[in-house]
This record gives structure tokens, C-alpha cells and sequence, in this order.
């Protein structure tokens, strides 16, 4: 990026970091630029590291890792010799956007790393809506950045291409006829993995956060009957939130207007670290960035994988009456439940067991197992060697 502030010493700490691998990306903490001074503002937290999302995108993300799945793509070091290796970009790509997918992928998948470089300080300039001077004074293809993505995702999932099927944008662009052979040349000369050796090698994401979900269900409301169903698209939230409400269970809640309505809307699956940083302490709609949260309002909002408060919820079980705790309710750890009120989901104070005619409120039903978890345990059985630290 060109609208940066690079701190003093940057450059020392990434060639220190790279030095011992030339295989090595480097990236720097990425903070924040007082576009008046063109100064770093000490009091913001730093980020650089992102996973990948099955529709090709990638989201922000902390952890104590000091690798990451995928990078920016703003800001980062690379030697030459690696560049030229793995063949540099896509020489289809048009305009910015999906570059980082392509290159993060061919880099872990073809025996390359990517590494925080917390030292390395870059302050960036990020864009305001309520501020003229942060916004971009050129046009950027949406539709030539999606292609970017389906590239990407063409060439480097493998048999996981299917999950392209499931987002309205990937179709739109025809993902199937694109031609993506410059990705197998670069494949059989550098002997690169499979794509689910990656999801592999950062489980804590597609594992332990649920983005490989073992099984996908409805949330069904016992006493309407209907099912917990959310408004917005499938993929990346443009807006970052959405709505829920009741619905039918098994009907269609989408509207032609909507334009990128989402036919898994009723689908959830269990999704985001707990205090172990194991599998789960939330609820994801099923390919979407979206979480279950009690943020305000009971609605959706995007993902926090590591796990937050607002977004800590599960279904509580008949065995947990002893502890008096009432079964059948969705319960955040501060003691608020959700339930139907004047025909709205609100969270309110959970009913205890010892309470006269409790009764379970929700209930999981239709159990599927996806097919992107039974293809990567089918990987790691066929193919045991290659999953080993």
C-alpha cells in the first residue's frame, strides 16, 4: 500500500525475520495512521493475521500463533527468489483483490510459511466513511475481484471446489469455465500439498473454531415449531450484521429482492473457540462469516473465532438440571436465555430448573454432516503421513 507510515526499524526486523527461510512472507504489525500528522497513534492494537472463508475471502482474526493462513495483502516482504518459485501473481488477475488468497494458498500449499512479524511496525491508512481524504480516488471491478477470488479457490482447493457452488457471487462469475492450468503448472513443479493438508496444519481455525463443521442442524423453537432463521446473504456480510426471526421449518425465507439470499438460512453449525481453545462456544450460520450474539439486539454479527463474550452461547442439556440448570434453553454464561417475546427473539433471564412448569425451549434438529468434513477426514485417513507435525 502506498497510504502507509512505516515505523523506524521496520526494515531490520523483516530482514532479520526472513534471513532464515527464503520461503518466508513477512508481515508487519499493521496499525493505524493519523492521515494529519502522518504519524502512527500509539493507542491503537495492532493486526496483520487472516483465515480463509470458503468463498474466497478472508477475515481478521488474533491468536498466539505466530504464523498465519493468509495475509492482507497490503503489506508484507517476500524474497525474489520465492517470488519467482511460486511464479509471482496470477498472470489473469485483473485489479487488486484476491491476490492475498492466491498467493497465501501457493505459499503454505507449495512449501512456503507466512509470519507476524510484531517488531515491524506500519502504520496504515484506513478508510472512513466520515472522512473524504480516506477514500479512493480510483474504480475498482467488483466482478473482476471475485473473479480474482474464484481463481484462486479453483486452483488451489482442489476437490473442495464444490463449496464455490454454495454463494450466489461465485456463480454469477461462472467459477466452473474458468482456466486455471497456470495453477497445476506451478503445482507439479513445485510437488505442493492438497488444500486440506491446509485446513489441517491450522486446525485451530477449521478445527477447533468450526469452519469444518462435523454436523450442521436447525435450531428449532419447541413450542411454535418454527426454526431460527436468518435474514442476510450467504459468504461475507457486506454490513457486518443481520437479522434472525421464526420461520417454517424447511421453507425458503428468501425474497427475489434480496438479490444474494441465502438457501442455508436455517442451518447452523457449532462454531468458535472456548476458553480451551477447542470446539465451541457459539453458533455460526452455515457458510457465512455470521455468529449467533447478544450484542444489544439478539441478531447475527461476524465471526469471532477465538471466541467473545456477546457470541458465547450453547444449548443446554437434561443433565445439567442437578446443577439447576433447565434444559432446552440457549444460555449465554451471564445467566440470559433466548426466547420468543411478542413474537421477537430477546435475551432474557434464564429460567432455572427448581421453576414451576419449566420446560426445554429450543431443541436441535435435522442433523447433516457436511460434505467438506467427511473430504477431510477422508484426506487425513487415505493419506496419514502427510498430517504429522
Amino acid at each position: 500500500d502506498c497510504h502507509v507510515g512505516p515505523q523506524p526499524g521496520w526494515h531490520s526486523a523483516f530482514l532479520k525475520a526472513i534471513a532464515p527461510n527464503y520461503r518466508r512472507i513477512v508481515v508487519p504489525a499493521i496499525t493505524n495512521l493519523d492521515i494529519d500528522t502522518w504519524t502512527q497513534q500509539n493507542d491503537q492494537v495492532s493486526v496483520n493475521k487472516c483465515y480463509l472463508t470458503w468463498d474466497a475471502d478472508f477475515k481478521w482474526f488474533r491468536s498466539k500463533d505466530d504464523f498465519m493462513p493468509v495475509l492482507s495483502g497490503g503489506l508484507l516482504g517476500i524474497s525474489r527468489q520465492w517470488w519467482q518459485e511460486t511464479g509471482g501473481y496470477d498472470s489473469q488477475m485483473e485489479n487488486w483483490g484476491g491476490e492475498n488468497i492466491d498467493q497465501s494458498l501457493r505459499t503454505w500449499l507449495c512449501g512456503g510459511e507466512i509470519l507476524s512479524v510484531p517488531q515491524a511496525e506500519v502504520a496504515h491508512m484506513w478508510r472512513k466513511p466520515d472522512d473524504p481524504r480516506t477514500q479512493s480516488n480510483y474504480h475498482i471491478d467488483v466482478l473482476k475481484t471475485l473473479q480474482n477470488r474464484a481463481r484462486a479457490a479453483k486452483g488451489w482447493f482442489g476437490n473442495f471446489t464444490f463449496k464455490l457452488d454454495d454463494y450466489p457471487d461465485m456463480q454469477y462469475i461462472r467459477w466452473h469455465k474458468l482456466d486455471t492450468s497456470e495453477f497445476d503448472a506451478v503445482r507439479e513443479r513445485l510437488g505442493c500439498r492438497p488444500f486440506a493438508w491446509f485446513l489441517w496444519r491450522f486446525r485451530t481455525i477449521y478445527e477447533n473454531a468450526g469452519l469444518v463443521p462435523e454436523n450442521t442442524f436447525n435450531i428449532r423453537h419447541i413450542k411454535s415449531g418454527k426454526c431460527l432463521t436468518y435474514l442476510g446473504p450467504p459468504g461475507t456480510h457486506p454490513q457486518g450484521q443481520d437479522k434472525i426471526t421464526l420461520t417454517s421449518c424447511g421453507s425458503d425465507p428468501s425474497k427475489p429482492s434480496m438479490g444474494r439470499s441465502h438457501r442455508d438460512a436455517q442451518r447452523w453449525h457449532r462454531a468458535n473457540q472456548d476458553d480451551r481453545g477447542e470446539c465451541c462456544s457459539g453458533y455460526r450460520v452455515w457458510n457465512t462469516d455470521q455468529c449467533l450474539s447478544i450484542a444489544g439486539a439478539v441478531q447475527t454479527h461476524i465471526c469471532e473465532v477465538s471466541g467473545r463474550m456477546d457470541q458465547l452461547l450453547r444449548l443446554t442439556t437434561a443433565d445439567e438440571a442437578a446443577k439447576g440448570i433447565a434444559p432446552g434453553q440457549l444460555r449465554h454464561p451471564r445467566g440470559m436465555c433466548l426466547v420468543i417475546k411478542n413474537k421477537a427473539i430477546v435475551a432474557e433471564r434464564c429460567k432455572e430448573a427448581s421453576s414451576p412448569k419449566v420446560r426445554p425451549v429450543w431443541e436441535i434438529t435435522d442433523e447433516k454432516v457436511p460434505r467438506e468434513f467427511e473430504l477431510y477426514q477422508q484426506a487425513k485417513l487415505e493419506n496419514p503421513s502427510l498430517f504429522v507435525e
